[in-house]
């Protein structure tokens, strides 16, 4: 009998776990290395959840229980005054990260998962493929797959020239617990996706669980990101510099955000915002700052190296797809895989496959963020999309479907 192929799988968050599973399934031995030591259920914060990742689940084994969810019935822009002014209907869900990374990584064999492996490189030696760690670990497979995000270890090596690409703002993203929210206020806001549009930024603002994933009503939390434009040259390395004069590079811990700024910020948010998303910013403890990048790649493969998720592709916020989007690349994988044949071949018929829909996908939220990139430039340079938005347009193009139409597609490339 024929030993079964081997594949390491480089990260162990969403991404490389059902990666992981789903080659587990079609019959491959899976070694799982994670960089991190402890448990990573700890990280992430809300996501979105589409019907495309519950199917992915369902195949690996895990049905998530509906109670999982937070609903929002409605998108809806609000004025200056916070009147509604526009509103698409749509159903959707949104959850925590730890909610989906906890049963994959439950139901993922131990002996398979390798916690506190830091990878330096890979060897690709024609017949194998090896990964060679910080600890002189060397472990040889038939595929190597990497999962390991934005600033992946192996794209970097293997595609040196690949880097995230700065957009031009950043996000101020922060929460505050359901009954901190004044019960007009919440009347109002709760149940919606609410959309506001001061001059050159966007705000929005979403229930999400509350402590411990909690979904139960008057136990949830309202989330806010309000997207600001930060040239490259003089804004965002001042926003990225502590109280002490240290500046940290393209990003900063919270902790360290100068206390200037976000009284700053919570004074903008009282004179351009709509009041119930105003008062989100200002009682919110300790906003964070993520500078917005993206990513496209010009290959997911590399000889005996399949390069998924973030490691590949990143597309911006504003399209809430980025565990989707790592979850597909990895089923695709597993059905290439699956059809058999040789595996250069299924490689590279899954890399044509991913790379179309992954590049369209990054070019659409670039499409959603160009109004707010086009800020930086002068105005008379600006095409009519950097200059205008009209709100019900933008919300129903908040509101397209992960997967993407043929209309969109089309209306993408035009």
């Amino acid at each position: 009998m024929a030993a079964m192929p081997r594949a390491l799988v480089i990260g162990g968050s969403i991404g490389g776990l059902l990666a992981g599973h789903l080659l587990r399934l079609i019959g491959w031995e899976v070694l799982l290395f994670e960089r991190a030591r402890e448990d990573l259920a700890t990280r992430g914060a809300g996501l979105g959840i589409s019907e495309e990742l519950l199917q992915i689940m369902r195949r690996v084994g895990i049905r998530l229980d509906p109670s999982i969810f937070v609903e929002i019935h409605a998108f809806s822009c609000l004025d200056r005054s916070g009147r509604i002014t526009h509103e698409v209907k749509r159903l959707q869900g949104s959850s925590a990260w730890r909610r989906i990374y906890a049963p994959l990584r439950a139901a993922f064999p131990e002996e398979c998962y390798r916690a506190g492996m830091n990878l330096v490189r890979v060897a690709d030696e024609g017949k194998h493929v090896a990964a060679i760690f910080s600890d002189g670990t060397r472990i040889e497979g038939d595929l190597l797959v990497a999962a390991d995000g934005i600033y992946s270890t192996v794209r970097r090596q293997l595609l040196p020239e690949v880097e995230p690409r700065y957009a031009g703002y950043v996000a101020w993203r922060g929460v505050i617990e359901e009954r901190d929210i004044p019960p007009a206020d919440h009347a109002l806001i709760f149940p919606r996706l609410c959309f506001a549009l001061p001059e050159g930024e966007l705000a929005l603002s979403m229930p999400n669980p509350g402590v411990d994933e909690d979904t139960r009503p008057g136990h949830r939390r309202m989330y806010f990101i309000w997207y600001r434009p930060a040239d490259p040259e003089k804004t965002l390395p001042d926003l990225c510099t502590d109280a002490t004069g240290r500046h940290h590079g393209a990003s900063i811990p919270p902790p360290l955000i100068r206390p200037e700024l976000i009284r700053a910020l919570k004074q903008d948010a009282r004179v351009v915002l709509p009041p119930q998303m105003a008062a989100v910013v200002e009682q919110t403890a300790l906003p964070l700052m993520q500078p917005i990048h993206d990513l496209e790649s010009p290959r997911m493969v590399v000889g005996r190296v399949a390069i998924l998720g973030d490691a590949a592709f990143v597309a911006r916020p504003h399209i809430a797809s980025g565990v989707t989007k790592a979850a597909l690349d990895a089923q695709g994988l597993a059905d290439a895989l699956a059809a058999g044949g040789d595996l250069a071949a299924a490689l590279a018929r899954w890399e044509r496959e991913r790379c179309e829909f992954d590049r369209k996908l990054v070019a659409y939220a670039r499409y959603l963020g160009i109004y707010l990139e086009g800020q930086l430039k002068p105005r008379a340079q600006r095409n009519a999309d950097e200059l205008y938005r009209d709100p019900e347009k933008l919300m129903r193009e908040y509101a397209a479907p992960t997967l993407l139409t043929e209309p969109d597609l089309k209306r993408i490339a035009r």
